[in-house]
């Protein structure tokens, strides 16, 4: 599920961002203490970006982030826990890393992050990073979110669909008679069609779960 921050308005999790919006994205700098991080989090102060710091990282990713930058290193040769939902992140992964290990760059590809920035640190490229990371990023959530919709759309049909058949079967009427007997009782309800279709499924399961006489 995605849950846009607090401090945004829900679309506004997922509009295309430009440069005058850096001022509202919120970075989690996940870096030990040292020269290289200290340069980092400068650097995204001084792009306009609203950057608090953490080692190591917490038990949950906060829901008001909407960037996240994880040195990558200390994940896999300091064993350290990163709670991370790569399947449905609610923002951004951008790595650093500070040279190429396989076990490294295997560990980001399975929290599929989306970029990486290389120590020694080159600023040049930070911000295209952070805003072709985040663009891409709302771009993928506006799909996940239409894909979810689609598919419960989906099931409330099918749902209608069953009702219908159990009525048809059970009051040998037509599918026309069954479709208007569900939306007059979602009328008389004051509810839905879909609400009313899974209350007559859910209904026919238990009646056929009664033993037989």
């Amino acid at each position: 599920m995605i849950v846009p921050p607090s401090h945004l308005r829900p679309d506004d999790q997922m509009d295309p961002v430009v440069v005058k919006d850096l001022r509202k994205l919120r970075v989690l700098l996940l870096q030990p203490e040292s020269c290289e991080g200290e340069e980092l989090w400068q650097h995204l102060n001084r792009i306009g970006c609203l950057v608090r710091r953490n080692w190591p990282p917490p038990e949950q990713i906060p829901q008001d982030i909407d960037v996240v930058f994880v040195a990558a290193r200390p994940l896999v040769e300091d064993n350290i826990a990163l709670n991370w939902n790569a399947d449905d992140p609610h923002a951004v992964l951008i790595a650093i890393v500070d040279y190429e290990n396989p076990i490294v760059v295997e560990k980001m590809l399975r929290f599929r992050a989306q970029a990486a920035i290389s120590l020694p640190l080159q600023p040049l490229g930070i911000l295209s990073s952070v805003m072709l990371s985040v663009n891409n990023h709302r771009r993928e959530a506006r799909l996940r979110l239409r894909i979810n919709r689609l598919t419960a759309k989906l099931r409330a049909q099918r749902n209608i669909d069953k009702a219908k058949s159990i009525l048809m079967a059970a009051n040998k009427v037509s599918e026309e008679v069954a479709y208007s007997t569900l939306r007059e009782q979602a009328m008389n309800n004051r509810t839905t069609i879909e609400e009313i279709a899974e209350s007559v499924i859910r209904a026919n399961n238990m009646l056929n779960l009664l033993p037989s006489n």
